[in-house]
């Protein structure tokens, strides 16, 4: 067996994406929020999107499920090495996301702050919120953790900061939960789950760059974006020749 086969290459496509929410809706589960109280007989799907690599993917995202009446969740980062969500240009993504009628959150980065107790998080976690909340014009109410570690998945309190924490016994005990960290189906492939009538209540990770418009390997798809993310960057750099700029080459 190829690893095509073996991790379903062909299942991460952007196109397949949009049948999956269509999949998703049609079999009756109602998009909620982690906010949104628990009821034992309604059959929902907390869906939401640790914005990792690629806002510009998640845009996509984005559209694809506004279109479909799914509204999920965007944890967007602080610290990331992959894009500055102040830069006016990811600024104005996160915004149009926010405008399409999703919810936002922050996925938050202990490593940047090395902590190591809940005293630390709870302290660093407000501040990141507030900053996020001035900065960006925006009330945020839920975060993640990016990059998981023993110390984070123990923290299982509700709240942490003044925000909801996604990984709190809460939701461990009343969801379910497929992710598709690092291209992959995790624990189980997201459509069986979504089929199977014993499911009732469950929680989906999305990553964007987990997701391609045409089928590549997983470390493709990373690889995919972050060069599309250096080509726009080239493109803005040869723009400076708008001004009279000298834009010297060979």
């Amino acid at each position: 067996m190829t690893n095509r086969e073996l991790y379903k290459f062909d299942y991460f496509t952007i196109d397949h994406y949009a049948e999956i929410i269509r999949l998703t809706k049609e079999l009756g589960y109602e998009f909620i929020l982690h906010k949104t109280p628990y009821e034992e007989d309604r059959r929902d799907i907390i869906w939401r999107h640790d914005v990792e690599f690629s806002p510009d993917q998640a845009l996509k995202m984005a559209k694809i499920e506004a279109e479909q009446g799914a509204y999920t969740t965007y944890f967007f980062q602080m610290h990331s090495g992959y894009y500055n969500i102040f830069n006016k240009y990811f600024t104005q993504i996160f915004h149009e996301i926010e405008s399409l009628g999703h919810h936002v959150g922050l996925h938050f980065d202990s490593h940047y702050f090395g902590i190591s107790n809940e005293e630390e998080l709870n302290y660093f976690i407000q501040l990141d919120k507030e900053y996020f909340e001035k900065v960006l014009h925006v009330k945020l109410d839920t975060f993640s953790f990016h990059n998981t570690t023993p110390f984070t998945l123990g923290c299982k309190e509700y709240e942490y900061g003044g925000l909801i924490n996604v990984y709190a016994s809460y939701f461990k005990e009343h969801y379910e939960y497929c992710a598709d960290s690092t291209g992959i189906w995790r624990y189980e492939v997201l459509d069986e789950k979504l089929r199977d009538p014993n499911t009732r209540h469950i929680q989906v990770l999305i990553h964007d760059a987990m997701w391609s418009d045409t089928v590549l390997s997983p470390r493709k798809r990373v690889h995919t974006s972050i060069q599309q993310e250096a080509e726009r960057m080239k493109a803005l750099y040869d723009k400076v020749t708008r001004w009279g700029a000298k834009n010297i080459d060979d």
